[in-house]
C-alpha cells in the first residue's frame, strides 16, 4: 500500500533528537542577550550625546590654571599644612603603557577614568590640569559641577569629554565614564566607555566598587580618588578658584599645587625626566624627594 505525502513526512519529523533541538533554542536565546545588550549599551552611548551640553571654558578661565607661574610652584612645593596630600603609588609594574602619538613616536600614556557626578573626580582634575600644562597644551576644556546630590555636592571643576590635548612627551587618555545628570530612578547617564587598555587598567587598579577618579600614569604610578578632600573647593566657583592659584600661601593654592608637583614628579619619572625644565624645578624635586623618586641632588 502507498503512502500520502502526510504519512511520509510524520516519521521524519520525529527522527531529529530533542538534545539538538534544546541546543538551537539556547543559542536563539544567547543570541537575543547579546543583540538586547548591544543596543541597550550603544543606545545609551548614543542618546548622551543630545542630552549632554557642553559648555567651553573661556580662555579667562583657563589662562590662570594652565600656567600657573613657575615661582608658585616652587613656593608651595609640597607644603599644605592644613590639607593632607595624597600622592601617586608606585605600583611596581615594570611594563610601561605606552601608545603611538600623531601615528609615529609611542609615549608614555597618562590616563584618567573620572565621571562628571563623582565629587572626587572633580576635585582631582584641578591638580591633573595643572601639572599635564607642564608637559602640553589644552586646546579645549568643559565647564562642569559635580552632582549636588551625592557628598561634597557641587564641585565646581571641569570635564576631559571633548578635551582636546596636545604633547611632546606624553599621550594623554581620558574616559568620562558618566555624566552629572540623574537618571529618572536613580543613577547617571552613561558618557564614555573605556576601550580595552583603559578597561584593563581599571580592572588592575581601581577594584570594585569602582571609585572616581582612576589616574594610572603610564602603569608605573597609580592614585585612586583624589589627591585631597573635595571640601578645599567648598563654597567657591572655577573663578575663584582660578584667581587663588596666584596666591602661594592660599590653602586652595597649597593643595592644588603641591597635589600637581606630585602628578608631574611621577610623569617625570615616565618621561625620563623630560623636559628639562620642568622635571628639574625646585617645586617638583621637593616632590621628587617625599616620594622617593630621586635622590636629593
Amino acid at each position: 500500500m502507498s503512502l500520502n505525502a502526510d504519512q511520509t513526512a510524520a516519521p521524519v519529523m520525529r527522527q531529529i533528537p530533542r538534545r539538538y533541538v534544546a541546543l538551537a533554542l539556547i543559542v536563539v536565546a544567547i543570541l537575543l542577550l547579546g543583540a538586547l545588550v548591544f543596543i541597550r549599551n550603544h543606545t545609551a552611548l548614543d542618546s548622551t550625546g543630545k542630552t549632554e551640553t557642553f559648555t567651553p571654558a573661556p580662555a579667562s578661565l583657563l589662562t590662570p590654571v594652565t600656567h600657573v607661574p613657575s615661582a608658585i610652584i616652587d613656593a608651595v612645593g609640597v607644603t599644605s599644612p592644613s590639607t593632607t596630600i595624597t600622592a601617586p603609588r608606585a605600583t611596581g609594574n615594570p611594563s610601561l603603557w605606552q601608545e603611538p602619538t600623531h601615528g609615529v613616536e609611542a609615549l608614555p600614556v597618562v590616563f584618567f577614568y573620572g565621571a562628571e557626578f563623582a565629587p572626587y573626580a572633580a576635585t582631582e582634575r584641578w591638580p591633573l590640569i595643572v601639572a599635564l600644562s607642564r608637559f602640553g597644551s589644552f586646546g579645549q576644556l568643559g565647564l562642569m559641577q559635580s552632582s549636588s546630590t551625592v557628598a561634597f555636592p557641587g564641585v565646581p571643576t571641569f570635564t576631559f569629554w571633548h578635551a582636546t590635548y596636545s604633547s611632546d612627551w606624553l599621550s594623554l587618555k581620558t574616559v568620562e565614564r558618566y555624566s552629572a545628570q540623574d537618571l529618572t530612578g536613580g543613577g547617571y547617564t552613561v558618557l564614555q566607555a573605556p576601550d580595552t587598555r583603559e578597561a584593563a587598567s581599571v580592572a588592575a587598579y581601581d577594584t570594585p566598587p569602582i571609585t572616581f577618579p582612576l589616574l594610572d600614569i603610564a602603569n608605573h604610578y597609580v592614585l585612586v580618588g583624589s589627591s585631597f578632600t573635595p571640601s578645599v573647593f567648598d563654597g567657591l566657583s572655577q573663578a575663584q578658584i582660578a584667581v587663588d592659584l596666584a596666591t602661594p600661601t592660599s590653602l586652595v593654592t597649597q593643595a592644588v599645587v603641591a597635589a600637581a608637583n606630585e602628578i608631574t614628579a611621577s610623569i617625570c619619572a615616565v618621561t625620563g625626566q623630560q623636559p628639562g625644565a620642568v622635571c628639574s624645578g625646585r617645586g617638583v624635586e621637593s616632590a621628587d624627594q617625599k616620594m622617593g623618586l630621586r635622590a636629593p641632588g
